[in-house]
């Protein structure tokens, strides 16, 4: 699904500017530490369904990472 100015809300636009401003990531239950602020799962759950952030493992340890189509529509919001 692609993302449309009406499908982000803030709350999504500002998790998604930590998630590439930040390097420190770390999954912790139900909660998600990114730098200094902290994303529930179900907000990440459903940037994964609009295709903007997927989780992957680097050497053992959850990560998240934007998708092409996040930075671009970062770089188009700025």
């Amino acid at each position: 699904m692609k993302p449309d100015a009406t499908s982000i809300t803030k709350t999504s636009l500002d998790v998604l500017a930590a998630i590439a401003r930040f390097r420190h990531q770390k999954r912790l239950g139900r909660v998600w530490l990114i730098g200094d602020r902290r994303v529930t799962t179900k907000t990440i759950e459903r940037l994964e369904q609009q295709d903007l952030v997927r989780e992957v493992a680097f050497g053992g340890s959850p990560a998240l990472i934007l998708t092409d189509e996040a930075k671009t529509f970062l770089a188009g919001k700025q």
